[in-house]
């Protein structure tokens, strides 16, 4: 449903304030505790003031006003955050434009993701309802010297809240648009003296937001259920011991693509089957193409129309189990930890890959990833003069990838592989990695510090891919032949390091210059049908690490009374090596891999601001700017190039490349802001608040080419609430009426495809509702 006027028009009567505000106090003061200050980006609790790096800090409490619960939406609140989102698989966040990289089940991300300080192996595991939060941290730059796994891009920490030595309840019920609806609950049980037991779970739906002309169902839809039990046990000697386990289950039509562009077909690739003649050997783009086969739906529509047609079954199915448990205890003056942790995720998707309702290709990746990590550190107290931290990591990750492709009467015409055919393949890999780190902080009166920190990373890799023959056989190319790697191997040992010069020329200021050097480990392309490696050998499948070197100059200012703090930096950040997904064609045929593209450098600005002008009000605001650009590489030729049948000498579908040095990386908008604002004030309905956002993105490209058909255009979003909550700040009511997306706008948050054809994950349109909360 995409019109909801009734609880709109409520939403906008309701943001008015009364006349008489001021006079009509509720029986009952309601205390608003402030946001979160304190942060453990560096492994002891500290003002995020005091910190010498570029950290944002987001409050559990403000992604809750903001209506934000998935990891897609984190960008509208921490400047220089970018996500790409299609489904849990295919999924990947980036830091200053560097690790926007769709899946490929043999890779690590970027950005280093944990969740209450454990290591997330693939990014799908964040794919759930982000539910309890305490807060959100966001380091920028290589990370390594304080944290477990090695990481290029930053580190996005996601801290839940620990279970309290009392008793108290929360329930939450929300309803509103598209049947949307989503119930959340958290009891938290004083067990015995020292003994706190915490649950929480969720329970999420939406119909989705994409209809599918060719039968009228509604796609892109959510289904996902959770739950989380805590167990905290407080001893002698400052003994601590925190266990977790937990459950998600997700079972959506989430990771649909709506057709977005087509550039020029070459018919020596997609269409060089047809003979002349014959329906769709005119067409001159792919859209063409399937119209002229008989596809119906919006094969040339308007991609803000969010309408599909497909004929095959869209699903999207993941869920995981994990359990970790953190243990702290007092060493005499010094603290040691530790983190033992499992996960257990698994992924199993339908697709309609050849995104037409043609019977041409469905099929998808099943993947198991199990983990198992050990991390220890030993720090110091924050002596006068000193203080430092001592760590281990180690890291079993054992993933498998099975990939299966079903083709029908037109799949030889629309995508160049057999009719009527399995295409299918194996992919696994075993990672051990260990690292041995640790950072030292020496301060020079009360003015300067030097903070120097060391990584070392030692890993091994296992790796086996096999293409199954096509079956019924199609002996006309070894692209569809039988492929058998045989045993991968490699072994990786690197260096990360971390050096910071900070200098208080006030109370209330601190100025800091950094170096970071940090590596994201290499991998293989598990991919097994149509794997690269049956046509370029063995050599296609090894990925090489990737390297960064980042540069730091920033400044945090925060006021007496803490009603207004500021931090800001510039940055430059050089990567080797990058790791990302490109494609070629052999013999026609198209190859979607991911490789080492080339290097880039990503440099830019970024401003945090927070201001408390009134009790009563409070603002945030961000802006980022980032220039992240190739500065060599090579890869296909945009489609665009092409000029006739076979193309030129350096275009053309599989006839060449050129470099892409200068283009802006991929999914990397050039400038993004946002501003939130939070009101609340006395009414006659007990206290009356307001909340209201704005996010801003600029035009980013959604291929390394930087092809004119992946341009996605810039987008702003309008978040508004009004609410009311009776009763103290312990026991209470709180009932809202919300809009997201108030404006309805059409955005996309990332594409997939190339040369003649671009798909889109369309963005949720406008949501309005109402939600329920008791405090017990």
């Amino acid at each position: 449903m995409r019109h909801f006027s009734p609880s709109l028009a409520l939403v906008l009567a309701a943001l008015g304030v009364p006349a008489a505000a001021e006079d009509a106090v509720s029986a009952t003061t309601v205390v608003e505790l402030p946001l979160l200050n304190v942060v453990s980006a560096r492994r002891r609790e500290e003002a995020v003031q005091e910190v010498p790096a570029p950290l944002s800090l987001v409050d559990g409490r403000l992604l809750e006003r903001q209506g934000i619960y998935q990891v897609q939406d984190l960008p509208r609140l921490l400047p220089g955050l970018n996500a790409n989102f299609f489904h849990a698989r295919e999924s990947s966040l980036a830091i200053r434009g560097i690790g926007n990289n769709t899946a490929n089940d043999g890779l690590q991300g970027s950005v280093g993701l944990y969740l209450d300080n454990v290591y997330l192996g693939r990014p799908g595991q964040l794919a759930v309802d982000l539910l309890d939060l305490e807060r959100v941290e966001l380091l920028r730059g290589p990370q390594g010297t304080l944290f477990g796994k090695n990481t290029s891009a930053g580190v996005l920490s996601v801290n839940t809240r620990e279970p309290i030595f009392a008793n108290a309840q929360q329930f939450d019920l929300s309803t509103g648009s598209r049947n949307y609806r989503q119930f959340k609950a958290m009891i938290n049980a004083l067990v015995a003296d020292g003994n706190a037991l915490r649950l929480a779970a969720y329970a999420t739906h939406d119909d989705g937001w994409l209809k599918n002309l060719r039968d009228g169902e509604m796609l892109n839809g959510i289904d996902r259920q959770g739950v989380r039990l805590q167990w905290l046990l407080a001893g002698s000697e400052g003994t601590r011991v925190r266990t977790i386990v937990e459950h998600h289950r997700d079972d959506s039509s989430t990771g649909t693509l709506l057709p977005y562009a087509y550039g020029p077909l070459n018919w020596g690739a997609a269409a060089g089957n047809l003979p002349l003649g014959t329906p769709g050997s005119n067409a001159t783009t792919y859209g063409q193409l399937a119209a002229a086969l008989g596809a119906g739906g919006p094969v040339r529509s308007r991609p803000s129309a969010y309408e599909v047609s497909l004929d095959g079954r869209q699903r999207a199915r993941a869920w995981q189990s994990a359990m970790s448990v953190e243990v702290t205890r007092n060493l005499g003056e010094h603290r040691l930890t530790s983190i033992s942790a499992w996960r257990d995720w698994h992924f199993s998707p339908d697709n309609d890959t050849d995104n037409t309702s043609l019977a041409a290709v469905t099929g998808g990746f099943d993947v198991d990833e199990r983990q198992f990590s050990q991390e220890f550190r030993l720090a110091s107290p924050k002596y006068a003069s000193h203080d430092y931290l001592l760590g281990g990591f180690f890291l079993h990750q054992d993933v498998a990838s099975r990939n299966e492709f079903l083709t029908g009467p037109n799949a030889l015409a629309i995508a160049s592989v057999p009719n009527n055919a399995v295409l299918a393949g194996t992919g696994r890999m075993q990672i051990n990695s260990a690292a041995l780190f640790g950072q030292v902080t020496r301060r020079f009166g009360e003015q300067f510090e030097l903070l120097a920190g060391l990584r070392f990373n030692h890993e091994r890799q296992r790796a086996t891919v096999v293409q199954h023959a096509v079956s019924p056989a199609f002996p006309v190319s070894p692209l569809f032949m039988h492929y058998d790697s045989g045993p991968l191997r490699a072994l990786e040992n690197s260096l990360s390091s971390q050096l910071t010069v900070s200098w208080r020329p006030r109370d209330a200021w601190l100025v800091y210059l950094s170096h970071a050097r940090g590596e994201k480990s290499g991998g293989f392309n598990l991919n097994g049908a149509l794997s690269p490696g049956s046509v370029l050998g063995n050599a296609a499948l090894r990925v090489r690490p990737e390297r960064a070197a980042a540069f730091e100059l920033g400044l945090r200012h925060a006021s007496d009374d803490g009603r207004f703090s500021v931090s800001g930096n510039l940055f430059e950040s050089r990567v080797s090596d990058y790791q990302a997904i490109t494609n070629t064609t052999w013999n026609g045929t198209y190859i979607s891999y991911l490789g080492n593209v080339g290097d880039l450098t990503s440099r830019g600005v970024e401003l945090e601001l927070a201001y408390q002008p009134a009790d009563r009000l409070d603002a945030r605001a961000s802006l980022a700017y980032t220039d992240a650009r190739f500065d060599n590489g090579r890869a296909p030729t945009p489609a665009e190039v092409f000029n006739g049948s076979g193309g030129t000498a350096d275009s053309g579908y599989g006839k060449g490349t050129r470099s892409i040095a200068g283009n802006r990386v991929n999914g990397s908008p050039r400038w993004s802001a946002a501003l939130a604002l939070h009101y609340r004030f006395p009414s006659a309905f007990g206290e009356q608040y307001v909340n209201a956002s704005y996010a801003w993105r600029s035009m980013a490209y959604g291929d390394i080419n930087n092809s004119i058909y992946s341009r996605l255009p810039a987008y702003g979003l309008v978040n508004l609430a009004t609410g009311w909550r009776f009763g103290g700040s312990g026991r209470h009511w709180d009932i809202s009426l919300w809009a997201r997306n108030l404006l309805d706008k059409r955005y996309y948050l990332a594409l997939l495809g190339g040369q003649n054809g671009y798909f889109a994950s369309a963005g949720q349109p406008r949501t309005l509702g109402v939600s329920v909360q008791l405090a017990l």
